[in-house]
């Protein structure tokens, strides 16, 4: 079930590679080349203590990752099944809908907010796995701490 939530969250970051076919090539200038640290925080409805708190993780993104919005996705390629439509930037804010329809089929509501060297994201999940909808929320902050390692 985690791995679930957490592919979905990591599906938000996916984008397919074509930049015609790219939704989020608005994106563009918004997230810097080099190496990001992110926090994630899920909720759901009967969780305790107020959400679980994920690891940190650092990733290197480079300017390829940034060009195709591939940032946070293997091959930078959405993936199978998964569609993203609604997007709109405005300022330093984006938001979309992402919908799947492969197992665990989900629709996630995305609002992020790019400020310099840091992002925030909200993301609003229902997942649907066998009839069983689930409400998920993530909260996901990332911040530039440098450049990559070579």
């Amino acid at each position: 079930m985690i791995k679930s939530i957490l592919a979905a969250t990591a599906v938000a970051l996916a984008t397919p590679v074509v930049a015609q076919d790219n939704p989020f090539a608005g994106m563009k200038g918004k997230i810097k080349e080099g190496q990001w640290e992110y926090h994630m925080k899920m909720t759901m409805p009967g969780m305790p203590g107020g959400g679980m708190q994920m690891p940190a993780f650092r990733q290197c993104i480079t300017a390829k990752d940034i060009e195709s919005g591939g940032f946070g996705q293997k091959d930078a390629k959405m993936p199978d099944g998964c569609s993203v439509r609604n997007m709109k930037m405005s300022g330093n804010s984006a938001s979309y809908t992402m919908e799947c329809t492969k197992e665990p089929k989900m629709v996630s509501d995305v609002n992020m907010t790019f400020s310099g060297d840091s992002f925030s994201m909200k993301q609003n999940t229902v997942m649907d796995q066998g009839g069983q909808k689930m409400n998920v929320q993530n909260d996901m902050t990332g911040r530039y701490v440098g450049p990559c390692a070579k």
